[in-house]
């Protein structure tokens, strides 16, 4: 019987790292952070890019209704 097995190239600090449970450097933290913030951008601009028409009609329904008629 033979196992088949796959040789996996990791970098030597790849290894190190999650051996010895050395927390990431500066630039992976930076670059994570920059994309949670770019992440919460993209949400919050779908969601005012839905919002926003609606806010104007009900404004403008409010200001055709109100005056007196």
């Amino acid at each position: 019987m033979t196992i088949d097995s796959i040789a996996v190239a990791t970098s030597v600090k790849v290894v190190a790292s999650t051996a010895i449970g050395e927390p990431d450097g500066f630039d992976e933290r930076w670059a994570a952070w920059q994309a949670r913030g770019a992440a919460h951008d993209r949400a919050f601009r779908r969601k005012l890019a839905f919002a926003t028409p609606i806010v104007i009609l009900v404004a403008a329904v409010l200001l055709f209704a109100l005056p007196g008629r």
